[in-house]
């Protein structure tokens, strides 16, 4: 199969459909990501390598599930050895990491050079919308009917201390900082940025809410974003426009919910902020 910045035009990233929802957030993100990636890094004749619901599943190129940077790690020895210089960046989902995190955490540690990015719609969303690790505390899937007390991975942080340079969130919502965050992790390699990417039928929302529904998560609290640069960590001052019942008011993953449950994420929204308030002062700004 041919790499992408090979086919016609060099614009591939505007044509991707596999088939998605309307209005597919994860969609929206892979094509930016995409159209950033090869605007950026043109001269360099990047390549595009990963799968996922929505992200383009029948045209990029794939190693298999959970096996995509072990797989970077095998491509990036073959291109050495060739003398073969080319950006790669990772495209997938939440439960590819979810399934590949160990594989990730090595190539990390062992310093392979490449960027993965998580499109995070947290659910196994192409296979019945089962749980992930990603899945958010109390949100309905498939095989969790009443939801669990369980907060997601924060797949982030678990890989700023596995040899990552650059990890950052980022949201479908806020598409110029996405940008921003991707030049960033261009020069800091290995890099990780899990963007927050709702999913129509997993999640319950009209199909022309998604963008909103992740602005809510942002500015709600439940989605913080943040970034890990040159062994500093900061995070985004995005008033609190919305609060916990606004988000979850749109979705029907969260219809169960009484208002003693609306507490409870609230609750876990401070907890959020207590963390990254200690991680900035740990390790911000000297």
């Amino acid at each position: 199969m041919k790499m992408l910045l090979e086919s016609p035009e060099q614009k591939v990233h505007l044509n991707i459909t596999a088939n998605q929802c309307p209005g597919c957030p994860s969609n929206l993100a892979a094509r930016l990501v995409m159209q950033v990636t090869f605007e950026t890094l043109k001269n360099q004749r990047p390549i595009i390598f990963g799968q996922g619901c929505g992200i383009g599943r029948d045209f990029l190129q794939r190693s298999g599930l959970g096996t995509h940077d072990s797989g970077i790690a095998a491509m990036k020895t073959a291109m050495a050895i060739r003398g073969i210089d080319r950006p790669v960046v990772v495209i997938d989902g939440d439960g590819q990491i979810d399934m590949g995190l160990a594989d990730m955490a090595t190539a990390f540690q062992l310093g392979y050079q490449y960027v993965h990015v998580v499109c995070d719609n947290q659910a196994h969303a192409a296979s019945g919308s089962h749980t992930t690790g990603a899945t958010d505390i109390l949100a309905r899937t498939s095989v969790r009917s009443a939801g669990e007390p369980r907060p997601r991975k924060l797949f982030p942080l678990m890989l700023m201390f596995s040899g990552a340079a650059y990890v950052a969130t980022a949201s479908v919502s806020h598409p110029q900082d996405l940008e921003r965050k991707l030049k960033n992790a261009f020069t800091r390699m290995p890099a990780f940025i899990q963007v927050l990417t709702p999913c129509n039928p997993s999640w319950g929302y009209d199909d022309d809410k998604g963008t909103l529904v992740a602005r809510l998560a942002v500015e709600c609290g439940m989605w913080p974003l943040y970034e890990w640069k040159d062994r500093v960590f900061g995070r985004q001052n995005v008033p609190r426009k919305a609060t916990v019942k606004d988000y979850v008011s749109l979705q029907r993953r969260y219809a169960h919910l009484d208002e003693e449950g609306i507490q409870v994420l609230e609750r876990y929204v401070g907890g959020l902020d207590d963390l990254m308030a200690k991680l900035e002062q740990g390790f911000g700004e000297p």
